[in-house]
């Protein structure tokens, strides 16, 4: 047998499933020479490109590359599925195991994080949210299309429409009961908020800017007079885990209105809407029904185990972490981590540490906020820190009526002045949040 004839057998072994990675690694490095002299450039560095590993996953990129090859022989072949299911097979076992020494390292501050919680237990909602899954009670039979991809306007509006419809269908049997259970309201039509011991939950379905569905969900757990940028979130498992992962997939599905809303697509509607329910019913909800005091939401137990956890395992193919909710050594570009701190710090006593956070904020930001007076008036500033879509000017004024308390010569009456203002700036930020209706401040 010739040597082409040997390289024919071999590849059709790989087409087939029929050779396992290290014996395919140790045939080619064997004819290496004869190969290179046989095959041309473009299919010798498909077939075994340099950082080829043993594994199933290249193994099934050598084997799609074979069959390029003989596709371009003009013998089309039909490949094993093999490699394919073995390379997620082996892909699961690497994330398990990049899981595993995840949790390894976080113990210690899990565990310290979950000794605090067993001295301050909180009541655990009941509900079965299991019974939401599926088809809403009651949907409404999907149209019949005539098309599969809007081309015309009148078309657009037709899908956007019964888009809506969909999402609605969805957020009223599913989202609302769970929301509801843990005690959060309706602010509109696509946000639920609950405000309990000077903590603020929200929920928040946020509209696609071209118009369509939804863009993303903001979530957010703050102290009332802070603003969701910056804050204390969540553990990593809890926001970026598995749950989310499914959750982010597919997003388009209640994103996009430029395909006909069918039977076929209201069925991958109602199923994000399933893992969308999922991940707050299994992973937010109930991490947030723990935090139940602003003593919590600041222990350093829990400050401690967010930060451990912000930066999570490794992809099982490559380098970069499956999340990285941190900012390495960069502050905050807002700064919200000194207001953040600098209101508790003044609401606990600690006046010197407070002052200094808010007049890092207030100085930080002093720039951005002069913007407002270029024209020479305030009318603008004004108009901004009353205007919850402006957060960044909101933040800064709250910080800065903070923060003009420290010129209060008395002791006694600086005490009362902060609490003064802590109470009117939660007045205002209920509206922020979108507890109270509209609320001015001159």
């Amino acid at each position: 047998m010739n040597f082409q004839d040997e390289m024919k057998q071999t590849f059709m072994k790989v087409i087939a499933g029929e050779m396992e990675p290290a014996a395919w690694e140790t045939w080619w490095n064997s004819h290496q020479e004869k190969l290179e002299k046989v095959l041309n450039r473009g299919d010798f560095i498909r077939i075994m490109p340099e950082e080829w590993l043993v594994s199933y996953r290249w193994m099934a990129k050598t084997q799609s590359a074979v069959a390029y090859h003989f596709y371009t022989q003009g013998r089309p072949v039909k490949s094993s599925d093999y490699y394919e299911k073995k390379a997620q097979e082996e892909e699961k076992c690497m994330r398990q195991a990049a899981y595993a020494s995840f949790y390894e390292r976080v113990a210690p501050y899990r565990q310290r994080w979950e000794s605090y919680l067993e001295k301050h237990p909180v009541q655990p909602v009941d509900f079965d949210w299991k019974k939401l899954l599926g088809t809403p009670p009651a949907q409404k039979p999907a149209p019949v299309y005539s098309y599969k991809h809007a081309r015309e306007s009148a078309q657009r509006k037709e899908c956007i429409e019964e888009l809506h419809l969909r999402l609605k269908e969805n957020i009223q049997a599913k989202i609302t009961p769970l929301a509801k259970a843990y005690g959060m309201k309706k602010a509109g039509v696509k946000t639920f908020v609950r405000e309990r011991n000077g903590l603020i939950a929200s929920v928040c379905f946020v509209g696609y800017f071209r118009g369509g569905g939804y863009e993303s969900m903001q979530y957010y757990l703050c102290p009332i007079y802070a603003v969701p940028t910056g804050i204390l979130g969540l553990p990593g498992p809890v926001c970026r885990g598995e749950n989310f992962q499914q959750m982010e997939k597919e997003w388009g599905e209640i994103q996009f209105g430029s395909d006909a809303v069918d039977a076929d697509r209201v069925g991958r509607i109602n199923q994000k809407f399933d893992d969308i329910l999922i991940f707050l019913a299994e992973d937010i909800f109930p991490e947030w029904q723990k935090i139940d005091s602003l003593e919590t939401y600041f222990a350093k137990e829990r400050v401690d185990y967010l930060k451990a956890s912000e930066v999570g395992p490794k992809q099982p193919w490559g380098f970069r972490p499956m999340w990285n909710l941190g900012t390495g050594d960069s502050k905050d570009p807002w700064r919200a981590d000194a207001y953040l701190y600098g209101v508790w710090e003044l609401l606990t006593g600690n006046e010197k540490e407070g002052y200094a956070h808010l007049d890092e904020c207030v100085a930080h930001n002093a720039g951005y906020i002069r913007s407002y007076y270029a024209s020479g008036s305030s009318e603008e500033y004004v108009k901004a820190y009353n205007d919850p879509r402006d957060s960044l000017v909101v933040m800064y004024h709250n910080a800065e009526l903070f923060a003009k308390t420290k010129q209060i010569p008395d002791a006694g009456e600086r005490q009362k002045a902060v609490r003064d203002t802590y109470e009117e700036v939660c007045r205002f930020m209920r509206y922020f949040h979108g507890l109270s209706k509209r609320v001015e401040r001159a």
